[in-house]
């Protein structure tokens, strides 16, 4: 019973509600694009987004790997050095220039050190204020290391697949460029020069697809919703309102017509009274 008089009220208010169907889907396009007036634009929000990894293997350049003699020990240290020097701004800037991605658009982070208590590995003041700005950022790289293995994990985030695995691929072209150039410019033998080597492509997939659509979707059916919750009130209070005007109105009128009825009749008796005393 209670949803039937629901529905026809709203039935009854259905230009209400169509307008309000039109502020829904207006919010709603708000929810996915982001609409600049000074000057005119139109921007899709990143709810949308990819993710892409790849892997960075420190070796000699005959593979330490593939003989015995080779102490790894030191390799390692270099994987854990390399980690840290990625996220480092020179590095990303040539991570940048690599992927021909904005500089100012890629946040960088990591690598945490493992079984450290969660108060060390809590970033401190200064690492925490970058990472607030960067949080806005349209493309996130995180370094992660194992200090008993010469890898480096590279893991990418950007708005789209191929941007995401671009980043990805860009972090080891950088690292090795970078590290070529200074052994070149040291004059480093060739036996006791690092190698980086990617391992593998860097690969990567789409992590919430129709995200947009969903979030658009459920801003819809909320306001929408909201908006015919507000009209069932509304109509009450409009309907109560009306009434205790109408009756107000009534009795301001009533009252002087009842007086003047009393006038009347009082006048009526005493022209009777005349007119016998005439008699």
């Amino acid at each position: 019973m209670e949803l039937a008089r629901t529905l026809r009220t709203l039935w009854n208010r259905r230009r209400l509600v169509a307008l309000g169907a039109l502020v829904a889907a207006f919010a709603a396009f708000l929810s996915v694009y982001r609409v600049g007036v000074f000057p005119p634009s139109l921007q899709a929000r990143t709810n949308v987004f990819a993710s892409a990894s790849s892997q960075i293997l420190v070796d000699t350049p005959d593979s330490a790997f593939a003989d015995l003699s080779y102490d790894l020990e030191s390799l390692d240290t270099r994987a854990t050095v390399f980690a840290r020097f990625l996220a480092s701004p020179a590095a990303v800037a040539l991570i940048a220039r690599e992927a021909k991605l904005p500089l100012d658009a890629i946040e960088a982070q990591g690598p945490y050190e493992l079984n450290l208590p969660e108060v060390q590995q809590a970033p401190t003041a200064e690492k925490r204020s970058s990472q607030i700005i960067g949080e806005g950022a349209l493309y996130r790289l995180r370094f992660e290391n194992n200090p008993s293995l010469p890898i480096v994990s590279v893991f990418a985030q950007a708005p789209g697949r191929d941007e995401a695995i671009a980043l990805a691929a860009a972090a080891p072209a950088a690292l090795r460029g970078y590290i070529d150039r200074i052994q070149e410019r040291q004059h480093t033998p060739r036996s006791q020069r690092v190698e980086i080597r990617q391992l593998g492509k860097a690969t990567g997939a789409i992590v919430n697809k129709g995200a947009n659509l969903q979030i658009a979707t459920l801003v819809f059916l909320v306001v929408l919703g909201g908006w015919c919750m507000l009209l069932i009130p509304a109509r009450t209070i409009a309907r109560g309102w009306r009434e205790l005007s109408e009756v107000e109105r009534r009795g301001s009128n009533g009252s002087p017509g009842r007086r003047k009825g009393r006038r009347r009749d009082a006048k009526a008796r005493g022209g009777s009274r005349e007119r016998e005393r005439a008699g």
